[in-house]
């Protein structure tokens, strides 16, 4: 299987992480998201760079009493484009981006994406958006959303 690397589109998922809880909506559908377990840490590894195979990797560096860190790693990523969450990166593979260590003794916990749907009607009435000088409704150039 070849390495792959993501990317989040901004024109169709936010996302913020907060003491941990990594929270996502999708633009277009209405749903948000919250990881839990490793989620956000491999989260965090996909967005810096690096590709699904080096992520699975480094978790399972990080976490060597995990049999199943790397597996669930590579199937987290999966998850993530199935849920529009994450496109692969036009640039491919390249060099792997340097991380800061993992917490000493932050056990592997599998990650976890749950799914809501509950606000989809008001998310989808009213949109989140960002106003420019142009106004709203605008969409946002996404060269200056990714900035």
């Amino acid at each position: 299987m070849t390495p792959r690397r993501f990317r989040v589109d901004p024109r169709r998922v936010v996302h913020e992480t907060i003491d941990g809880e990594t929270i996502l909506i999708h633009l277009k559908t209405g749903s948000y998201f919250s990881m839990s377990g490793c989620g956000p840490e491999i989260w965090s590894l996909l967005l810096k760079g690096w590709t699904d195979a080096a992520a699975a990797d480094e978790m399972a560096r990080r976490h060597p009493d995990s049999a199943e860190a790397a597996m669930a790693t590579r199937s987290f990523a999966r998850e993530l484009v199935r849920e529009e969450l994450l496109e692969e990166a036009v640039n491919g593979v390249g060099e792997e981006l340097p991380v800061a260590e993992a917490p000493d003794g932050h056990p592997f916990e599998p990650p976890v994406l749950q799914k809501y749907s509950d606000l989809q009607y008001f998310l989808l009435l009213d949109p989140i958006h960002e106003v420019e000088n142009a106004g709203w409704p605008h969409e946002r150039n996404a060269a200056a959303a990714a900035e």
